[in-house]
């Protein structure tokens, strides 16, 4: 189902989130969004991929997202039917901006999406905006993830492989909650999908429009955890079949999603039924 859109003027900015069998994670992440967008110009939509349970009933009744529904996927599809699902979303949309969200990202606050939009007004080629999350992982990590970028890139210097252009050093705004401009990615047919040598919808984008000659913006992680929570992987945790590639990686994502989800604040807004409504 492919909720009609409105016959009012497009939307400032089309929020676009993918789902599959997460409602616990999904009520928060949308009544979270909600409660924190008062006076916000957004269009949320919601592409729900292959879900059976009854989190794909509790969706249906929601009369404010636009709920774009395929049952042909499955969770072994998975991740390639988020990037799909971004690019379903894109398409058709009617915001000027094109917001990326993942189901375990929850919305802590009033101005969330001021940061986001004051990077557009800074460049006239800026395309994209949003957080990266290095700087808030252990500094032994971060120094492995660059060095090892840094030496893979200039292997392939060496060999003559030099590859797409990357001007932030590895940097790119993480697709669990990004910013694009909605005509750059539909005038460019561009696509969340992996290409090799990438790993996430957000990386596959950002060397596209590098490529295009455009720019993208990363402001500090810290100044998007003011006002947004992303609880890493607990999607793929909790979502059944839609497994981690590591035994271990998978416990952590489990162990994250169980802290949050017992927390006072989402057991609040569990109980905000009335954010629901029309």
């Amino acid at each position: 189902m492919d909720g009609s859109p409105p016959t009012a003027s497009p939307p400032l900015v089309s929020v676009c989130i993918p789902h599959y069998q997460v409602g616990d994670l999904m009520r928060v992440c949308l009544r979270s969004l909600r409660r924190a967008s008062t006076g916000l110009d957004l269009e949320i939509l919601v592409v729900d991929n292959g879900s059976r349970d009854a989190s794909l009933d509790w969706l249906r009744s929601l009369p404010w997202i636009r709920l774009i529904e395929r049952p042909e996927e499955s969770p072994a599809r998975w991740p390639d039917n988020v990037f799909t699902a971004w690019d379903l979303g894109a398409r058709l949309a009617r915001g000027r901006y094109f917001l990326t969200m993942h189901s375990d990202v929850f919305v802590l606050g009033e101005g969330w999406l001021a940061p986001f939009l004051r990077e557009f007004s800074r460049a006239p080629r800026v395309a994209a905006s949003g957080a990266w999350k290095l700087e808030l992982e252990h500094p032994l990590y971060r120094w492995q993830k660059e060095t090892l970028g840094a030496v893979t890139g200039l292997v392939k210097r060496c060999l003559g492989r030099q590859g797409r252009s990357d001007p932030h050093h590895g940097q790119y705004p993480r697709d669990y909650c990004a910013l694009y401009r909605r005509d750059v990615l539909l005038q460019h047919n561009l696509t969340f999908c992996n290409q090799p040598g990438e790993i996430t919808g957000g990386q596959a984008i950002a060397r596209q429009l590098w490529a295009q000659g455009y720019q993208t913006a990363v402001f500090p992680v810290a100044e998007m955890a003011r006002s947004v929570a992303h609880v890493t992987h607990a999607s793929a945790a909790l979502a059944g079949g839609a497994k981690l590639n590591h035994a271990r990686s998978q416990r952590k994502a489990e162990a994250r999603a169980r802290t949050w989800l017992s927390s006072p604040w989402v057991e609040e807004l569990r109980q905000a039924e009335h954010l629901d409504a029309a």
